[in-house]
């Protein structure tokens, strides 16, 4: 009975210790809790990003296989008549780059300074800047989160702010071979239009 015997001031004090124990468990559990779901979360992350690397990988994988074979390349669609191989090739070879770095910017692997840099000196090329007017669009449209698509407004900004490069030459001898047949077309054009007005005259 001794055990139970002892002034008011004694249990209250013992009251408190409980409580004081009882909120600091609870407190714990919650820090518990939260820690589990906090795992959770970043595995489910990880998932993700292993599932999407995984994912890139093979498409990579898919179109070396089209860059190496023409017939593979038409498996994918048309390829436009009179397109480059050439052409065509570095296309595909700046789509797997820069969805390489879509995937380290997403990862945190590659910050936004490099993505600047090395994407300024991309667009300074012809290739490159044919990618992206071909690309743009399309791969703004089918960004799935939200930092996909900071991903791609950062390369257009740079896009957008990087030289253009002078003209590819074969380009330009073609217009140049082109230009005498032009210009011999305009100048018949105003040879004959006196003859046209006074062959109408005479009407």
């Amino acid at each position: 009975m001794r055990a139970f015997d002892g002034s008011a001031a004694s249990w209250e004090r013992l009251s408190f210790i409980g409580q004081t124990y009882g909120a600091a468990s609870a407190l714990l559990a919650v820090l518990a809790l939260i820690g589990i779901v906090a795992t959770l979360v970043l595995q489910a992350r990880d998932t993700r990003i292993a599932r999407e690397e995984t994912r890139r990988a093979a498409i990579a994988e898919l179109l070396k296989m089209a860059m190496d074979d023409p017939d593979l390349d038409e498996a994918w669609g048309p390829v436009p008549e009179g397109e480059s191989r050439k052409a065509r090739r570095q296309l595909m070879y700046i789509n797997m780059i820069v969805s390489e770095w879509q995937t380290s910017f997403q990862t945190g692997a590659l910050n936004e300074r490099r993505l600047r840099a090395i994407s300024r000196e991309m667009f300074t090329g012809r290739p490159g800047r044919a990618f992206w007017r071909e690309a743009r669009e399309v791969r703004a449209n089918t960004s799935e989160n939200k930092r996909a698509r900071r991903f791609h407004q950062i390369l257009d900004e740079e896009f957008q702010q990087a030289p253009v490069p002078p003209p590819d030459p074969a380009e330009a001898s073609a217009r140049h071979r082109n230009w005498p047949l032009v210009a011999g077309a305009v100048t018949g054009s105003l040879v004959l239009l006196p003859f046209v007005r006074w062959m109408l005259r005479r009407r």
